[in-house]
């Protein structure tokens, strides 16, 4: 390889990194904005409960938290243990939201004092992923 086509290797790389980072910069507000839908439905399921609800509806509320688990395993690059991160994050995401619904069901069905709290720490998983995401943005970024 001669330098022509080296550096015109180099100018393809500089190129293709900076389309990808250009990209990567709306992944963690995406997050933040499918946390702040989680919050939204769930609170909405749980003070606009009837008893007539289907019992199929807390688990169809469950979309938001299914695309979070999607997009954190299908990331092809990830930084260093964060994706174990990443599965802990959204099994005790899974785990807040089992417990805020089904216990709010049986006992607290249209209290705000139970489900707007509920709802905040539904949205906590999709908080911190797009936490992470800006700080492996921001590494990225300041690494030459």
């Amino acid at each position: 390889m001669d330098r022509k086509e080296a550096r015109k290797a180099l100018a393809s790389a500089d190129a293709l990194a900076s389309r990808i980072r250009r990209g990567a910069r709306w992944r963690a507000p995406l997050v933040f904005l499918l946390g702040l839908v989680m919050m939204l439905l769930t609170a909405m399921y749980g003070l606009l409960i009837q008893p007539s609800v289907r019992y199929s509806v807390p688990v169809v509320l469950l979309l938001p938290l299914l695309v979070l688990v999607i997009y954190t395993a299908t990331r092809p690059v990830v930084p260093r243990h964060y994706r174990a991160l990443y599965a802990v994050i959204t099994a005790a995401g899974a785990g807040i939201y089992t417990l805020t619904v089904t216990l709010g069901t049986a006992l607290f069905s249209g209290e705000p004092l139970w489900w707007v709290p509920g709802a905040a720490l539904c949205a906590v998983p999709f908080f911190l992923v797009g936490i992470l995401e800006r700080k492996a943005l921001s590494t990225t970024e300041s690494t030459p």
